[in-house]
């Protein structure tokens, strides 16, 4: 069965015990009277494709263990994929997120910072409910908060390259391995780890799960441009001053004209960003062949994650990880078929 219909089974077996796991940590872990806990539900409420819930059943199913035993290791990601959201959209002033208003835009700066922190910590106690041995337990709770602080080290490098007048790729790069990456790392090889698999496999599908962030987030700018992330507005990372893949690549690529242009379309303030710009901008990316690069590195990284020996060597993870790339290429598809077509 291909990996997305498998992730729905999944997800219509396991996803109900995963929230209502994660709705009994935060109800018995928040003091009486917080509202924490309802500013969590409106979170999770949202919805999301939930990725980095069933991620970790997938890989259990495909190593022969029970994907129900990582049903709290699912919940950890969840809520701490939930959390970096929470704290991104307040540091980016997105006011919406699938179709609704963001954290911050419904309870304010002060709780949307309270919220993110605290989600943070109910993922840690989520890991409490694996029935595992304690030192396996104490693997991937340490795992959980390294990868979360390179998340973290990620978001502070997001917006070190809005200071860089000239951003690399290789600093882009280096960017999302740690913003996007490590929340890829954390399901896939946390998960093979916490089922038993040797340290060869796990070291395999965390490298891996570095090409697969790298792969979600420039399928992500595309998708800012170029199809529907549920912000509430097209050109989304535009109007933010985001140095996405597409923005780094052009500053590389267009006339230095061009490229001066979009520097100070990026820099404006949010509210002063027209549509307008957002649609000139869209134009230039494409000229410089901004928008193809990407196509062609979302080609070249599934083919690298797919390539890892260790991947390679194991029929269902290898099948896996092809199908992951093939999941995340999915929203942008049209634009590959296009590239294919001009080829």
């Amino acid at each position: 069965m291909e990996t997305r219909a498998r992730m729905e089974a999944l997800a219509r077996e396991h996803l109900p015990a995963i929230l209502r796991l994660i709705d009994d940590v935060v109800g018995a872990s928040t003091p009486a009277g917080s509202g924490l806990a309802a500013m969590c539900r409106y979170q999770l409420q949202t919805g999301g494709k939930r990725l980095r819930a069933m991620a970790p059943l997938l890989v259990a199913e495909a190593l022969g263990i029970a994907p129900a035993r990582l049903v709290p290791f699912g919940a950890a990601c969840e809520v701490l994929h939930n959390a970096t959201l929470v704290h991104d959209d307040l540091q980016d002033g997105d006011e919406t997120r699938r179709g609704e208003p963001t954290v911050w835009k419904r309870f304010g700066v002060p709780q949307a910072i309270n919220l993110g922190d605290a989600m943070f910590y109910y993922a840690l106690l989520m890991l409490r409910r694996l029935d595992v041995p304690l030192e396996v337990r104490e693997r991937a709770a340490t795992r959980l908060l390294t990868d979360t602080l390179k998340v973290i080290d990620g978001q502070e490098r997001e917006f070190a390259l809005r200071q860089s007048a000239r951003p690399t790729l290789a600093e882009y790069q280096t960017m999302v391995e740690g913003k996007t990456s490590a929340l890829f790392a954390l399901p896939l090889a946390g998960a093979a780890d916490v089922c038993g698999a040797p340290p060869a496999l796990v070291d395999g599908l965390a490298t891996a799960a570095g090409h697969l962030g790298v792969l979600f987030q420039v399928q992500d700018d595309l998708l800012d441009l170029w199809g529907e992330k549920g912000r509430g507005q097209r050109g989304s990372d535009i109007a933010e001053g985001k140095r996405s893949f597409l923005v780094v690549h052009a500053f590389t690529h267009a006339a230095p004209g061009e490229a001066d242009w979009l520097r100070g379309v990026l820099d404006r303030p949010r509210e002063h960003t027209t549509s307008a710009a957002v649609v000139a901008a869209a134009a230039l990316l494409v000229r410089p062949g901004a928008r193809d690069a990407g196509l062609r590195e979302l080609r070249r990284r599934a083919a690298l994650a797919a390539a890892v020996p260790a991947v390679a060597d194991h029929a269902a993870l290898h099948a896996l990880v092809r199908g992951l790339a093939t999941v995340f290429c999915a929203p942008v598809g049209h634009l590959d078929r296009q590239l294919e077509t001009a080829a």
